[in-house]
């Protein structure tokens, strides 16, 4: 399916131009022959995901552009992870991307979404307001992400929380939690 993905991306790029895929271009960007452009274009346009016409070039049908709308989502998603939250350098959250953005599941886009939703502009479709512990103000959250040990304090996703004059309160325990470690726990105002 990966290489299915990279030429629906491709076509894509192509597109947003306002240009029709034509074969050359596909082979030239995806550094292969343009016989095998024409063969994958071929096999695309039987399993629905372009409208093909030999010599005029390929468009996206509705199928192909929900694939490479994801697809090019998953990997603005991965970028934006690597960059702002690991501070990885620009060439190597690429490659992690590329990479990733066709073996992710849905499950982990979402919860990587959730992670960055509060400092994100990837897409309209992050409208969760998060913030660290470390920023919260006095009131009722629910915790978005937290780091595995912090289970045995009782505190991990899903879990309703308060918090209150600079404390963690965990059902009926008031929690001091350190600095360093209130980064980690992301939450979400209830």
């Amino acid at each position: 399916m990966e290489r299915i993905e990279e030429y629906l991306e491709t076509i894509y790029d192509i597109q947003k131009s306002g240009r029709v895929a034509k074969t050359k271009e596909i082979a030239e960007r995806l550094n292969i022959k343009p016989s095998s452009v024409t063969e994958m274009l071929n096999k695309l346009s039987e399993m629905g995901y372009v409208d093909y016409q030999p010599y005029k070039g390929a468009t996206l049908t509705r199928k192909g552009l929900d694939v490479a709308e994801r697809i090019k989502k998953n990997y603005m998603v991965f970028k934006k992870f690597f960059t702002d939250f690991f501070g990885l350098d620009d060439e190597t959250a690429h490659g992690l991307s590329c990479t990733l953005e066709h073996i992710a599941s849905e499950d982990v886009i979402d919860r990587i979404c959730r992670v960055i939703s509060g400092y994100c502009d990837v897409c309209d479709i992050c409208i969760e307001s998060t913030c660290t512990l470390e920023e919260a103000g006095n009131g009722r959250y629910v915790v978005i992400v937290a780091p595995l040990f912090m289970e045995k304090a009782g505190i991990y996703p899903g879990k309703e929380v308060e918090v209150k004059n600079g404390l963690l309160v965990v059902d009926t325990d008031e929690l001091m939690v350190d600095d360093g470690v209130k980064k980690l726990i992301l939450l979400r105002p209830l």
